[in-house]
């Protein structure tokens, strides 16, 4: 992924030949908002509690698909994992998905690999087409990087997460390519219990938990 990082190779794949992710899709959801959450912590932006993000004093650039959710949780009363991840995990109002997921877009566009296009009655979706060598491209980069690189790129192992928890594969890999990605995934995750790899599936299965229960909280510290 040179030029994309983890929350857009996600988004990438994540809306095929829908052109969006819709709020009742749970685990799509929740596996962006990991993907997002964790690079708002690696840019200083946030911290993590046992219940919770912690706002940062920080004033670092931010990536431009950060903002619709760094102004978010700036004004939201409850930063708890269960009240942000109903935010966004909605079937009622899609608002503020629909801003992260626009910034987000927008920016795809702007590379060339989604074609932007407002759809319904009054024009009020926005969807985002991949183009149809953008996913196949992104599949093939991330099946090279994991079998053919030791130790593999930290973003990919994080994407293969992400793509494998909601499904979300893209299905031009062969099943048997599949299986080989997956092995060695899950073999570098319980050869370093503690490390990065370990800590990010930890964290998406914890927010997948929440977001699918709506009882249970996440236990991640920084």
């Amino acid at each position: 992924m040179k030029d994309l990082s983890v929350s857009e190779a996600y988004f990438l794949c994540a809306v095929q030949n829908k052109g969006k992710i819709f709020g009742y899709d749970t685990a799509k959801v929740t596996c962006l908002m990991a993907a997002v959450l964790h690079e708002m912590k690696q840019s200083g932006l946030i911290t993590f509690s046992d219940r919770k993000i912690l706002l940062t004093n920080s004033t670092a650039d931010q990536t431009a698909y950060l903002l619709p959710v760094w102004e978010h949780l700036k004004e939201s009363e409850n930063l708890d994992y269960k009240h942000i991840l109903q935010d966004y995990n909605s079937g009622w109002s899609d608002r503020h998905l629909n801003a992260l997921t626009s910034a987000i877009g927008t920016g795809l566009a702007e590379q060339g690999l989604v074609t932007r296009a407002k759809l319904g009655i009054f024009g009020g979706r926005t969807y985002f087409m991949p183009y149809k060598d953008a996913i196949p491209a992104l599949a093939a980069e991330l099946q090279v990087n994991i079998l053919y690189q030791t130790p593999f790129p930290m973003q990919d192992g994080f994407l293969w997460i992400l793509l494998e928890k909601s499904g979300c594969i893209p299905q031009i890999l062969p099943e048997d390519q599949r299986e080989s990605i997956r092995k060695k995934v899950t073999f570098s995750i319980q050869n370093e219990p503690e490390g990065e790899l370990s800590e990010f599936t930890e964290f998406t299965d914890k927010l997948l938990t929440i977001a699918k229960a709506g009882t249970v909280f996440v236990n991640y510290e920084s």
